[in-house]
């Protein structure tokens, strides 16, 4: 029997190729000898319900045509089965590809699903007692995690500003909230063990990159069973600028002023604090992010090297 791939495409998505391109990719792999279909989203969370469905009908792969956002719907619609997700990469930053080194270009994309490697990853799990936007109380993240901050910056970009914008967008307002916001008062669980720590930004990397720019959570692997938090206690524009530097010297977990863990589970019990996950707004605190170990199976570039992994590609 043929393997079989489902390309999931999101039209609106910023930089995402042509259509006219990503089936040059799908006739592509169906001359490799794949079965391969393609399916446009249509609203929030359409990319989900693709990949759930294709997953429940055994499909080898799901590749996620867009950026961010796309790629973690799929992932969640993926979460807890065989099926594995590929990248045919847009969007404004798609973090993933460039930890992964998935080439742009869509033929060559579709040449690292037919030859590509198979590696089984974790992803983080946010609960929240209430629900989500978009829905649901529990859902699952690829990248990170953002609290404070960056998830006040991201909720307040306006989604036609991002698209004609892109990274450039999320600066501006960036900006803005370092000269405006400030730390609030934290009641976090570590692991079970509390802490009370003032909260400006905190980061709960699966994976390392940031904005597909700096390293955050810089020490983090996406099969260890973990998540990395990176909590900035207090910030301002003079420590903003500190803090820059130190981040892009790798440097920052060992400052006085920030937080640096690696752990299972963290509860944030302090409410209203805005939250991000995959560089899309979800809802406030309280909330809780937990690892889970080998959730997601992804198709990468065979022969990768990458410090993300530290175990062997699967079979």
């Amino acid at each position: 029997m043929s393997p079989r791939v489902l390309f999931v495409y999101n039209p609106v998505a910023r930089g995402v190729p042509s259509l006219d391109r990503i089936r040059s990719a799908v006739s592509w792999l169906e001359g490799q000898g794949w079965e391969a279909s393609l399916e446009a989203t249509a609203a929030s969370m359409h990319a989900t319900e693709l990949a759930r469905e294709a997953a429940r009908k055994e499909y080898e792969v799901v590749a996620a045509c867009g950026g961010n956002g796309t790629l973690s719907e799929v992932a969640n619609g993926l979460a807890g089965s065989p099926t594995a997700l590929a990248v045919v990469p847009g969007g404004t930053a798609n973090v993933w590809v460039k930890e992964v080194c998935i080439p742009r270009n869509p033929l060559a994309a579709a040449r690292v699903i037919a030859e590509g490697e198979r590696r089984q990853i974790d992803l983080g799990l946010a609960s929240t007692e209430g629900r989500f936007a978009g829905g649901g109380s529990d859902r699952y993240f690829l990248l990170m995690a953002g609290v404070g901050l960056d998830g006040l910056v991201v909720g307040a970009v306006p989604k036609g500003l991002k698209r004609r914008l892109g990274a450039l967008a999320y600066i501006l307002y960036g900006l803005r909230g370092v000269l405006s916001y400030r730390a609030k008062a934290g009641h976090l669980l570590l692991d079970g063990q509390s802490l009370e720590t003032d909260l400006y930004w905190m980061v709960v990397g699966n994976t390392r990159s940031y904005a597909g720019v700096v390293e955050i959570t810089c020490q983090a692997a996406v099969d260890d069973g973990r998540l990395d938090l990176c909590l900035f206690r207090r910030q301002g524009p003079l420590r903003a600028v500190a803090s820059g530097i130190r981040i892009l010297a790798r440097r920052h977990h060992r400052a006085a002023d920030v937080l640096y863990r690696t752990v299972k589970s963290i509860e944030v019990r302090a409410p209203v604090l805005q939250v991000q996950m995959d560089g899309e707004y979800v809802g406030e605190t309280p909330m809780t992010f937990r690892a889970v170990p080998g959730a997601l199976h992804v198709i990468v570039p065979a022969g990768l090297q990458s410090p993300l992994f530290t175990g062997s590609p699967v079979e």
